[in-house]
């Protein structure tokens, strides 16, 4: 799979081309539908069209945040046999491009076949619709995917995943959910009560619902079971700010600025505040026990 990533202006093809395109956060069994779809038709090379950052970081002036970063859909994206990932520079001059201008960037690129959901919208302020682009290419409008009678959106995982459940978000997804983040120092509160545990910078990812999980933590190429905590650490050293803190089972070594992968792979408990600290270690030591039981199934 060949990368493209540029302003789009400076984004050149003469191939034609069949695309489905769109934001793809998460790449979701929505998303992966379009691109099965796209494989389907022999006459073309087989692309897929997506933006960088997230349209909604640039228009709203403010990070946004989200399943999956830039890495994370092109790993996704080279899973299928497509031929070319074509991710645009979203800017101001790119969100303000009307309708035909649109259509002309989509046509200078060599496009020759759409396909997309019926809610597809493009160009400035998405006052382009599906009846636009059937005038210029040949469009394959897919119906919506629904599951539990709602349709399969980057909305309905971040609901799932917010409630904590990783089983229903892992259905949308194909897959576990899965960030990654940069090792930090912290304060060495949890080295303290016998809990020491990664301080993870998150950048802009969505964080699941606050409380304790059974994840899954990927150091130096190797993969390692953890405890982790996702809130606001009520009881000691009380943060205004979010803090994802990952406790490695039977791991000693020191991985400070490695980046490293966290699979969340089941929600054990909400984030309670506790009326001393050894009441927390009390808890502590059952959420590692539920933890490593859970390795074992």
């Amino acid at each position: 799979m060949i990368i493209f990533y540029n302003t789009y202006d400076k984004i050149e093809n003469t191939e034609d081309l069949t695309i489905t395109m769109g934001n793809f956060d998460g790449l979701h069994l929505g998303h992966q539908q379009l691109i099965n779809r796209v494989l389907r038709y022999k006459d073309t090379k087989h692309a897929i069209l997506t933006f960088d950052p997230h349209p909604s970081e640039i228009l709203r002036k403010k990070p946004f945040r989200t399943l999956t970063q830039k890495r994370d859909k092109i790993e996704l994206f080279s899973q299928y046999p497509l031929d070319y990932a074509i991710i645009v520079k979203f800017d101001e001059a790119f969100s303000k491009l009307n309708v035909m201008e649109f259509i002309n960037f989509l046509k200078s690129i060599s496009v020759k076949r759409l396909v997309i959901g019926r809610d597809a919208r493009f160009a400035y302020r998405g006052i382009g619709d599906i009846n636009e682009l059937k005038k210029y290419f040949v469009v394959d409008v897919l119906d919506d995917l629904v599951y539990n009678h709602t349709r399969v959106s980057t909305t309905y995982v971040k609901d799932f995943l917010i409630q904590g459940d990783l089983g229903s978000a892992r259905k949308l997804l194909n897959r576990h959910y899965q960030i990654y983040g940069t090792v930090m120092h912290g304060h060495k509160i949890g080295r303290g009560i016998g809990y020491p545990t990664a301080n993870i910078d998150f950048g802009n990812y969505y964080l699941p619902r606050m409380g304790v999980y059974y994840v899954k933590i990927l150091v130096n190429n190797k993969t390692y079971h953890a405890m982790a905590n996702i809130g606001n650490n009520p009881t000691i050293n009380f943060s205004e700010a979010r803090r994802l803190e990952i406790f490695i089972l039977d791991f000693d070594q020191d991985i400070y600025d490695k980046r490293v992968a966290i699979t969340f792979l089941h929600y054990l408990r909400p984030e309670y505040r506790f009326p001393s600290k050894d009441a927390l270690i009390v808890q502590l030591k059952k959420d590692e026990q539920m933890v490593r039981s859970l390795t074992k199934l």
